[in-house]
């Protein structure tokens, strides 16, 4: 699966280049302070500021000078994430030169007590210093705050009190269909293997619990998409030992893979499990429901509630909930299971498909630029 940050602003360029003139900034620490080159690339403008030499609290002069000469008409900046010093120094500049700016604080959850509770105290120190006057700051002076999901909101409402509008991420459609004689006896995972927030233990650990109580003739695989660190991959080697998972046979961990073997596991598995701790959005499980698959995920994922609204698979929090999650599935009459799977099709169209989130992104914009959106 793509980056996240990446695919969110491909996506979103992709699908307004025809409505809106982008220009992207870039800062190349690879060239001097003073460098300043303007270029198009793809219909698209491009100005690239040097950084090399230049302290973290300093932005490029070349830039600053360029922003200040700048004459804008229906037009605002779009900042992405979080921790960032850089989104302060700009939001800062933009606020002094009454630009106005909307902020896509990607993994608000961060804000939340729950995240922080499990953050080392000297980490949740300085992240809270760094948020209350940093972060805080930036959220305070935007004109909108483009929240993902719902469940951002109340992690950002700890902070500010701005305008919020919810826009989900659009996700490309992976124009696979729903070809049942090739649904295989798998259940599968695509994502970056991070044990811990990504759930790869919860997944390794609900499987082993089904694998042990299942009745059915034939046996059930995972399988696992997707890169990991040589330390990751050791991890849940381990994890299958103490599970009594054979690797190869009950789980397969396949790595990294094009987008064509990637699709073929996706549309010939039964079901998509995706049991993060923290996630800021979950664009495969997006993907996994437009391709058909209901899809088994934990509370934790933001999108969770709207996949249990449209019964497009099933939400969970315990070992023994995961594995009766997969049991359930298994159990499903081929017309329940169609059903289950149309439910995942239309919950995509409805809520995640391109153009459904199109105008909505033009109305934020549309929003964050006018009159009533500036401070």
């Amino acid at each position: 699966m793509a980056d996240g940050l990446a695919e969110f602003n491909f996506q979103n360029v992709n699908a307004l280049k025809d409505s809106i003139d982008f220009h992207f900034v870039e800062f190349d620490e690879s060239e001097e302070d003073g460098f300043y080159l303007s270029s198009t690339v793809d219909l698209f403008r491009i100005h690239r500021f040097g950084t090399k030499g230049l302290s973290a609290l300093k932005l490029p002069g070349e830039f600053k000078r360029w922003l200040s000469k700048l004459t804008l008409k229906n037009s605002v900046f779009h900042l992405n994430h979080i921790f960032n010093l850089n989104n302060y120094l700009i939001a800062r500049l933009l606020n002094r030169h009454k630009i106005p700016y909307l902020i896509t604080p990607h993994d608000s959850y961060v804000y939340c007590k729950e995240f922080r509770s499990k953050r080392p105290m000297i980490k949740r120190i300085y992240r809270d210093l760094f948020v209350h006057f940093i972060d805080k700051y930036v959220l305070d002076h935007a004109s909108y705050i483009h929240a993902l999901t719902d469940q951002c909101i109340p992690c950002l409402r700890l902070l500010t009190n701005r305008p919020i509008m919810v826009v989900g991420n659009q996700v490309k459609d992976l124009h696979l269909i729903l070809n049942m004689n090739n649904i295989e006896n798998r259940i599968c995972f695509i994502g970056r293997s991070d044990i811990y927030q990504k759930g790869i233990d919860r997944v390794l650990a609900g499987f082993s619990k089904f694998v042990k109580s299942q009745n059915f003739t034939s046996p059930v695989s995972l399988t696992i998409v997707g890169p990991a660190d040589p330390a990751s991959d050791q991890l849940r080697h381990d994890l299958c030992n103490d599970l009594n998972l054979e690797v190869g046979n009950q789980v397969i961990f396949a790595g990294k893979v094009d987008e064509a073997e990637r699709n073929r596991i996706l549309s010939t598995s039964k079901a998509y499990i995706h049991l993060s701790r923290f996630e800021g959005f979950g664009l495969s499980v997006i993907q996994a429901l437009s391709a058909f698959k209901p899809v088994i995920v934990s509370r934790q994922v933001p999108t969770s509630d709207v996949i249990n609204n449209y019964h497009a698979g099933i939400v969970v929090d315990s070992t023994e909930e995961i594995a009766s999650a997969i049991t359930a599935i298994f159990e499903l009459s081929e017309v329940e299971y169609i059903q289950m799977a149309r439910n995942a099709r239309r919950c995509y169209e409805e809520q995640f498909h391109p153009d459904v989130i199109r105008p909505k992104l033009l109305e934020l914009y549309s929003k964050a630029a006018s009159v009533e959106g500036k401070n």
